[in-house]
């Protein structure tokens, strides 16, 4: 009989180290998306990144190739509510245009950017895209954004995100699919790529405190910097989470009475006790 117990209780030891160092793995798994740093939370992601492109546009000149947006979709599906995030290689402020900027020349500069970006991470598959006039590019990666920025147009929303990095995942293979070629009087989309807004929307919170208010802070710890501070009500757009804490962002729109009419951008850490769903 001691013998018996003593191999059940060896089993039911080495079970519940295995399943210790399961969950330990989850959540460090988890926490590895998110990279906090005095700048600014980096998020770490591995997903598919895709692309298209198109020289076959009778207004573009032959020597130029006219690309779409750099799409990533991240593998947690968590990650604003499973919507595909606009990559941009470049510094951007949609709330608060400035009229001042040469639109064109900033456009001829993101091409540029996307060209040298395909050019290191794709090299052997960016020559064979050279010679395909209309096509996709599909390829597993892992990408390091800043600045998630959920981005109402209209009736749907837009996630776009500040790219630093991007790296082709060791092992995997990428894919080029050649598109059909419209004809000239075809009004359709430029690209096949899909629309955006037919993802599912974002998460959206409202906060719902004891206290009245909530702070959303610069890190996940209750005395982390206070970055902003919310009464009752106020809604908040999900990005991610971490642990207890969701990392979120919330948009400031000026009253109509303010001269600067100039929208500031929030994003930081709550924690969800202090939440509760919005229902539009």
């Amino acid at each position: 009989m001691k013998l018996k117990n003593f191999k059940f209780i060896n089993v039911f030891f080495c079970c519940f180290l295995l399943l210790i160092s399961m969950f330990s793995f989850g959540q460090s798994k988890k926490s590895d998306e998110i990279i906090l740093t005095d700048d600014g939370v980096i998020l770490n992601l591995k997903g598919t990144f895709k692309i298209n492109w198109d020289k076959s546009d009778p207004d573009v000149p032959c020597s130029a190739i006219e690309y779409g947006e750099m799409l990533f979709y991240p593998d947690n599906k968590d990650i604003m509510n499973g919507k595909a995030i606009v990559l941009k290689p470049r510094d951007f402020d949609y709330h608060n245009w400035d009229e001042s900027r040469n639109a064109e020349k900033e456009f001829s500069d993101m091409e540029k950017a996307k060209v040298e970006i395909l050019k290191k991470t794709f090299l052997e598959e960016f020559e064979k895209m050279k010679k395909i006039q209309k096509g996709e590019l599909q390829s597993p990666v892992r990408v390091k954004i800043k600045k998630v920025t959920p981005y109402t147009e209209c009736d749907f929303t837009t996630a776009y995100a500040r790219l630093i990095e991007i790296k082709k995942i060791d092992g995997t293979k990428s894919k080029i699919t050649k598109l059909k070629v419209k004809k000239k009087l075809d009004d359709s989309d430029d690209f096949d790529e899909p629309h955006l807004d037919e993802v599912d929307d974002l998460k959206k919170y409202e906060i719902s405190s004891k206290d009245g208010y909530a702070n959303i802070r610069e890190k996940p710890t209750t005395d982390s910097k206070i970055v902003l501070k919310l009464n009752n009500e106020a809604v908040i757009k999900y990005i991610t989470k971490y642990g207890d804490w969701y990392y979120v962002y919330f948009a400031d729109y000026p009253s109509d009475t303010e001269k600067e009419w100039k929208v500031k951008e929030y994003r930081g850490f709550i924690h969800k006790s202090q939440l509760k769903k919005y229902v539009d």
